[in-house]
């Protein structure tokens, strides 16, 4: 009866040994998964944002070699992407629009604005850059999201590219409603 206790017991604990390792193994490959940018052979990928009460930043992918960060400015409302070029390792890309007119934010007020990003996958052959910027007023709750109108080919011969941020839908959080 001891013999049989003892091997139940080896077998449980090898059961949950090998439970804890596939899951550590499966954490790790969906880590590595959300993060794909390839440097010095390695891959990764960030994306991310931050704010303070004058300024907010967040990062995304807008090709497969390039990812932009996005500025905005709270107090002017102006809302500005660069991106670099892997291939020239300068700043290629800068867009811009403000956000205040899309909002509707009345200049005798203080917006509180967020900001954050998301990947999209555009279908076509004149297909904009891969992440979309969302921008809301807290205080309103007027939202908009824009994208970047990317050309890969000016950033595959590493010709500069400029341009106004296109505004793709502006509502209000509290009620969305979608159509035209």
């Amino acid at each position: 009866m001891k013999n049989k206790s003892l091997f139940v017991g080896i077998g449980i604990g090898l059961l949950f040994g090998i439970g804890m390792v596939t899951g550590t193994l499966i954490g790790l490959k969906s880590e590595r998964s959300a993060a794909t940018v390839e440097i010095d052979g390695m891959v990764l990928k960030a994306a991310g944002s931050d704010s303070s009460d004058n300024f907010s930043l967040a990062t995304g992918s807008i090709s497969d070699a390039a990812e932009g960060a996005f500025f905005l400015d709270t107090l002017t409302g102006d809302l500005q992407c660069i991106v670099p070029y892997a291939r020239t390792g300068q700043f290629g890309g800068h867009f811009k629009t403000n956000v205040f007119g899309d909002l509707q934010v009345q200049r005798t007020k203080k917006p509180r604005l967020l900001l954050v990003t998301g990947d999209v996958q555009f279908l076509g052959t004149n297909r904009p850059g891969n992440t979309l910027v969302y921008v809301v007023d807290a205080t309103t709750g007027n939202f908009a999201s824009y994208y970047v109108p990317w050309n890969r080919q000016l950033e595959s011969t590493g010709r500069p590219q400029s341009g106004a941020l296109v505004a793709l839908k502006v509502g209000q959080a509290r009620n969305i409603t979608l159509g035209q």
